[in-house]
């Protein structure tokens, strides 16, 4: 498995409607394709972050999603487009017993 983890500085008066249109776009958008496991939202009220942890089953099928939907999901955004402030990729490693 692996870990799209991106961080967006969102102003705390947008957290909620922010968080819901992500929802509503690209959580729906990105279930249609294969691979795409799950997502979560984690808040830091310190900092004014918002971050989306997204799991796909492996690299290659996550980055087989075409750049046109891509930009076609960030369009939808609309006003709540944010800038992506980090962004990281992780590879989850499982051990056998």
């Amino acid at each position: 498995m692996v870990i799209e983890w991106l961080k967006f500085q969102v102003p705390p008066e947008n957290w909620e409607a922010f968080i819901r249109r992500d929802e509503e776009v690209w959580t729906a958008g990105l279930r249609s394709f294969p691979g795409f496991l799950g997502k979560e939202t984690w808040i830091d009220p310190v900092q004014n972050e918002v971050v989306m942890l997204i799991r796909w089953q492996t690299r290659e099928l996550w980055k087989s999603v075409p750049q046109s939907v891509i930009d076609e999901l960030d369009a939808k955004m609309g006003e709540l487009q944010m800038p992506i402030a980090e962004s990281r990729e992780y590879q989850v490693r499982k051990f056998l017993h």
